[in-house]
C-alpha cells in the first residue's frame, strides 16, 4: 500500500511539473464540448408498435376453402420486417411527405431543422441529370428576392420564378406571414436516395419469439418528421396489404363467374332431361334399393366430381400460366386446391408480381432489379407448371380408382328395371351439376364478402410518438470532455517521462543503482550560495542538516574527516553542496576547509561573494617553497570555514593529482582542520577523481534532477562495485517540490528504509532532528 501511495505521489509530482498541459488541454476540451453541443443539433427517437394480425377466422384467400383441407398459413414476421424496411415502401413515404426537400436554419453555430415550419418551399426541381442532388444556402433581404450560395458561385432569383442552376432548374415559393432572418440551408436529393438514407436509420425489431408485435423506431433531427415517417409508413404498409388482397379476390371472383356461367347452362340441361324422362315414362320416385344405390353413387360421384374440379382448376391455372407467358398477371389463389405446396407457390408468384409492379412504377422498365424480379417470375411460372402436371397425375390415379368402385355400383343397377336405372343415371348427373353450381355460388359470395371487408394486416398497438432528445447526451459529452481533458495531458506526461533520459526523482536513482541515496536537496528560488547559515531554519538549511546527520549515520563506525565531492558532469552543484555542507560542519564546532581540486576547469569554483585567491593548489604543487599557509584563506562566511582555491592553470593536471606533495598537503590540513572537503572534478569527464581515492574516507556523488542522465548512474554503480572510490553515496540535488517542508518532514519520518552499497554496508534514514 505504501508503494502505491509513493507511486501515486510520484505521478502527481510529475503532473505538477507539466501543469501547463492540464491548464491548456482541460479548458480546451471543455470549450470543444461546448461548441460541439451548440453546433450539433439534437436527435429525437420516434417509436411505435405494430401488431401483425394472423387473420385467423377471417374470410380471405387462405381460408375460403378450409373445409376442403386447405390449412391457414401463419404470417412470417421476418418477411414482414423485410417488407417494412424495403426501399419501395419508404419511397412512397418520401414522395407523400416530400422528404426529399430539407430546410435547415443557420443561426451562428446553431442549426435548426425547419420541417413543418419552413418559410420557403420547393415548387419544382428539374435536375440536369436524373438523381442529381442540390445543396445551397439561401439568404433573403427582401420579401421577393433571394440569393443562393453554391460551390460554383452565387445565384440571384425571385420567389415563384424559375432559376437556372448548374445542376438543374429550381422554383421556390415563400409562405406568407414568414420572415427569413437567418440563412437557410437547402438540401434536395432524389426520392430514391432519400428513401435509402431513411431505411438505413429505420429500425424494426420483433418484440418476442412468441409475439406478433413489431417495434418500429427511427431517429431524426426533427421529432415531428420522425413521427410522421412512422405514421405514414404504417399507413402505406396497410394500404399495400389491402390492395394485394383485393386484387387476388377480384381475380378469384372473375374466375368463379366464368365457371358459374358454364355450370349453370349444364345444370339447366340435366334438369330438363329429368323432367322429360319422368313425363315420358310417368316415373315419380325410385325404389328403396334404387335410392340406396343412388346414394352410394352420389357419394362416389362427389369424390369423382371433386377430383374433376381439382383437375379442371389445375387445367385452367395451367392454361392461364401457359397462355400468358409473355404477360405478368395475378393467378387466382382462393380456389379449392388441397395441395399446400402449390398454394404456397401461387402466393409467392403473386407476391413477386406485386413487387414487380412496385419496382416498375418506381424504377422504370429497364432497371436491373426489375429485370431480376421478372426472371424470378418466369422461373417460378415454370415451376408451377411442372407441379401442376405432377398433381394432375396423382388426381387422375385417384379418380381412376373411384371410377372402378363406381362401375361396381353401376353393375348392380343392371338388376333394376330399365326405366328406374335410366332415371337414376339422369338424377346422378343432375346432382353433380347442382352440387358444383351451389358450391361455386357459395365461394363467390364468400370472396365478394371478403373483398368488401378486407382489413389491413397491421394493427397499431402504440401510435408513433417521440420523447426527449436521445443524442447528443449533454451530461455524457461533458463527462467525456472532462475525462479527455485530464487523460490527454496525463498520457503526454507519461510519454514525456518515458522518453526522458534524465534523473527526476529519487525513485529513478533507486531503480538504476544500488548505491545508497542519503540526501535529497530541494531546488531553491533564491540565487544565494550559502543557505546553511547560523540561526537559519529554512527548508533548504534543514535539508543540509539532515544530510549531515545521514552522513554521520553512514560513517558511525569511524570519525569521518575527509570527504570527496564529485559528480558526472559540470553544473550539478558540487561546489554549492560543498560550501553548505562545510558550513553545517562548522556550526557543530568544527574547523573546516574546502579544497578545490578541479585542476582542469578554466573557471575557478565560486564559494561565495568573495573572489578566489590568486594562489592555490597548483601553485603549492609547483613551488616546493610554498607552504599550506600561503594558499589558505577564509571564506568570509565564518571564521572556522576556510578555502583553498585551484590556483593557476597547468598543462599536466593528471600528474599533479598523483604527486606526493598533494598527499603531503592533505596530511598537513588534517593536523589543523577537523573536516576536509575535496571538491573534485566530474568523474564522468576525466579520470583525475579516481586518482584521489587515497585522499578521502568517503565519496559524495552529486546527482542533479533534470540535469544528470540516467546512463550516468552506471558510473557510480561501477565505482561502487569495483571499489574505485571509498564509501560512495549519492546526494540528489535540485529536486523541485511543491511543499519542500512537507517533503523534508516526510523524508525524516521514513524509518526502516534501508539501502545497501557495494561494500555490504547499510544506511537507514534518520527520524531525529539534528540541531546546531
Amino acid at each position: 500500500m505504501s508503494n502505491d501511495r509513493n507511486n501515486l505521489g510520484q505521478w502527481l509530482r510529475k503532473g505538477l511539473d507539466h501543469w501547463y498541459l492540464f491548464a491548456i488541454i482541460f479548458p480546451s476540451a471543455l470549450v470543444i464540448a461546448y461548441f460541439f453541443l451548440q453546433h450539433t443539433p439534437p436527435k429525437y427517437k420516434a417509436e411505435a408498435m405494430l401488431l401483425i394480425k394472423d387473420e385467423e377466422g377471417q374470410l380471405n384467400e387462405e381460408v375460403i376453402f378450409s373445409e376442403l383441407g386447405l390449412g391457414k398459413k401463419n404470417k412470417n414476421l421476418e418477411n414482414e420486417v423485410l417488407v417494412l424496411k424495403s426501399t419501395p415502401l419508404m419511397y412512397t413515404v418520401v414522395q407523400d411527405l416530400e422528404l426529399q426537400y430539407q430546410f435547415i436554419e443557420i443561426d451562428g453555430i446553431k442549426k435548426r431543422d425547419l420541417y413543418g415550419d419552413s418559410p420557403i418551399k420547393v415548387l419544382d426541381w428539374q435536375p440536369t441529370t436524373s438523381g442529381e442532388d442540390l445543396s445551397a444556402t439561401l439568404t433573403s433581404e427582401t420579401p421577393d428576392k433571394f440569393t443562393l450560395e453554391l460551390e460554383e458561385g452565387d445565384y440571384a432569383g425571385e420567389f415563384g420564378k424559375e432559376i437556372i442552376l448548374p445542376t438543374g432548374k429550381l422554383t421556390l415559393f415563400r409562405a406568407s406571414g414568414h420572415s427569413i432572418e437567418n440563412p437557410i440551408e437547402i438540401k434536395i436529393s432524389s426520392v430514391w436516395n432519400r428513401a435509402k438514407a431513411l431505411d438505413e436509420i429505420f429500425e424494426v425489431e420483433v418484440m418476442g419469439e412468441s409475439s406478433s408485435v413489431l417495434h418500429l423506431a427511427i431517429k431524426d433531427q426533427s421529432p415531428k418528421r420522425a413521427q410522421d415517417v412512422l405514421t405514414r409508413l404504417i399507413e402505406v404498409y396497410n394500404e399495400r396489404t389491402v390492395d394485394k388482397k383485393n386484387r387476388v379476390f377480384e381475380n378469384s371472383i372473375n374466375f368463379i363467374d366464368e365457371r358459374v356461367k358454364l355450370i349453370s347452362g349444364e345444370l339447366s340441361e340435366t334438369e330438363s332431361d329429368v323432367e322429360d324422362y319422368k313425363r315420358q315414362y310417368n316415373v315419380v320416385e325410385l325404389s328403396t334399393e334404387g335410392n340406396m344405390i343412388l346414394t352410394e353413387l352420389s357419394s362416389f360421384n362427389k369424390q369423382i366430381s371433386d377430383s374433376e374440379v381439382q383437375i379442371e382448376i389445375l387445367n385452367t391455372i395451367q392454361s392461364f400460366l401457359t397462355k400468358n407467358r409473355e404477360n405478368f398477371e395475378f393467378v387466382p389463389t382462393n380456389l379449392s386446391l388441397t395441395n399446400l405446396t402449390l398454394n404456397k407457390l401461387l402466393d409467392q408468384f403473386n407476391d413477386l408480381l406485386t413487387q414487380r409492379d412496385q419496382l416498375k412504377n418506381e424504377l422504370g422498365a429497364s432497371h436491373p432489379e426489375l429485370l431480376l424480379t421478372e426472371r424470378q417470375i418466369i422461373n417460378l411460372r415454370q415451376t408451377l407448371i411442372n407441379n401442376i402436371y405432377s398433381i394432375k397425375k396423382d388426381l387422375q390415379i385417384s379418380n381412376k380408382a373411384n371410377q372402378e368402385l363406381k362401375a361396381n355400383l353401376e353393375r348392380r343397377l343392371q338388376s333394376l328395371p330399365k326405366k328406374e336405372r335410366e332415371l337414376i343415371d339422369i338424377e346422378r348427373k343432375k346432382n353433380i351439376k347442382e352440387n358444383l353450381y351451389i358450391y361455386l355460388l357459395q365461394k363467390r359470395e364468400e370472396a365478394a364478402i371478403s373483398l368488401a371487408i378486407t382489413s389491413a394486416s397491421g394493427q397499431v398497438v402504440e401510435p408513433p410518438s417521440y420523447s426527449d432528445p436521445v443524442s447528443p447526451k449533454r451530461a455524457q459529452v461533458w463527462l467525456v470532455a472532462a475525462f479527455l481533458g485530464l487523460a490527454i495531458p496525463s498520457v503526454i506526461v507519461v510519454l514525456l517521462d518515458s522518453i526522458n533520459d534524465k534523473i527526476r526523482e529519487e525513485e529513478d536513482i533507486l531503480e538504476a543503482t544500488s548505491v545508497p541515496v542519503i540526501g535529497v536537496l530541494a531546488q531553491t528560488r533564491k540565487k544565494e550560495k550559502l543557505v546553511a547559515r547560523e540561526n537559519n531554519f529554512s527548508t533548504a538549511a534543514e535539508m543540509f542538516r539532515l544530510l549531515r546527520s545521514n552522513i554521520a549515520h553512514l560513517t558511525q563506525q569511524k570519525n569521518l574527516r575527509t570527504l570527496l565531492v564529485t559528480s558526472s558532469i559540470y553544473g550539478e552543484g558540487k561546489s554549492y553542496i560543498a560550501l553548505n555542507f562545510g558550513m553545517t560542519q562548522v556550526l557543530t564546532g568544527k574547523r573546516v576547509v574546502i579544497v578545490d581540486l578541479n585542476l582542469r576547469s578554466k573557471k575557478a569554483a565560486s564559494y561565495g561573494q568573495y573572489a578566489p585567491a590568486q594562489t592555490g593548489v597548483t601553485d603549492y604543487l609547483i613551488n616546493p617553497a610554498m607552504t599550506s599557509r600561503h594558499i589558505i584563506y577564509n571564506s568570509g562566511h565564518h571564521p572556522c570555514l576556510d578555502l583553498i582555491s585551484r590556483g593557476g592553470l597547468v598543462s599536466n593536471p593528471s600528474q599533479m593529482v598523483l604527486s606526493l606533495r598533494l598527499r603531503q598537503l592533505i596530511t598537513e590540513l588534517k593536523e589543523v582542520y577537523d573536516f576536509i572537503i575535496l571538491d573534485a572534478p566530474p568523474v564522468g569527464i576525466v579520470t583525475d577523481t579516481l586518482e584521489m581515492h587515497d585522499l578521502a574516507e568517503a565519496t559524495m556523488y552529486v546527482v542533479r534532477s533534470k540535469v544528470t542522465l540516467k546512463s550516468h548512474l552506471q558510473i557510480v554503480e561501477n565505482i561502487s562495485r569495483m571499489n574505485k572510490l571509498p564509501l560512495p553515496f549519492i546526494v540528489l540535488n535540485g529536486l523541485r517540490v511543491s511543499h519542500p517542508a512537507g517533503y523534508v518532514n516526510s523524508f525524516k519520518a521514513q524509518r526502516g528504509i534501508e539501502h545497501k552499497n557495494g561494500n555490504g554496508m547499510h544506511f537507514q534514514k534518520q527520524g531525529s532532528h539534528v540541531s546546531n
